[in-house]
């Protein structure tokens, strides 16, 4: 309906893959939260380098995700970082800082750059491999206020085994989501949910 916030633009994407269709579920998982939430951090920028693993090619448009972040939650100062140097920027309730994610110490100096804890969402949409979800999340949980949102976005099948294997001995609360796209293969258009228990 005209009535629902959309969170993301269905069509008119500039890069060559099928969009992922997260908007509806992320809808329904925070519409509550919309004035609540206050800080929200998001690993990968979108980098235009074609160069740069996890490119969204030269005609992507790196921040677009934080803007929407900050468009949605109106309260909410929106923290950003990614790999790629020559795109990082800071504007009104955005700040951007330089990661990579498979570096424990880059990590580390990340969340102290930042200067912040306690986040209500953090979103990794950085290099999408296993190792880097489970290096940023290993070393980042830490910083997920006792009743935020951890999510892991664009999950390869094989990945989801992974991380089934990964949580399964943690005492995290943990959602695999595989949200389906009409006429196209599953493929990862997938999520990990990660929530802290008491």
């Amino acid at each position: 309906s005209q009535s629902r916030y959309r969170l993301l633009t269905l069509e008119g994407h500039p890069y060559p893959w099928p969009a992922h269709t997260y908007a509806d579920y992320y809808y329904q998982l925070f519409a509550h939260t919309r004035n609540t939430f206050l800080k929200v951090f998001e690993c990968g920028l979108g980098t235009n380098n074609p160069s740069l693993a996890s490119s969204m090619g030269i005609k992507g448009k790196p921040g677009a995700s934080l803007r929407m972040w900050r468009d949605f939650f109106p309260n909410a100062m929106v923290y950003g970082a990614d790999i790629d140097r020559d795109i990082l920027f800071s504007e009104e309730r955005i700040k951007t800082f330089y990661v990579d994610q498979l570096n424990p110490m880059a990590i580390k100096e990340l969340w102290q750059s930042i200067g912040e804890t306690n986040f209500d969402l953090i979103v990794d949409d950085g290099l999408h491999t296993f190792e880097a979800g489970s290096t940023l999340f290993t070393h980042s949980i830490e910083h997920l206020s006792p009743f935020g949102v951890y999510i892991i976005e664009d999950v390869e099948f094989a990945d989801l085994l992974q991380y089934k294997q990964f949580f399964a001995h943690t005492n995290y609360a943990v959602e695999f989501v595989t949200l389906f796209r009409p006429n196209l293969d599953l493929e990862d258009n997938s999520l990990v949910v990660i929530r802290k228990t008491s």
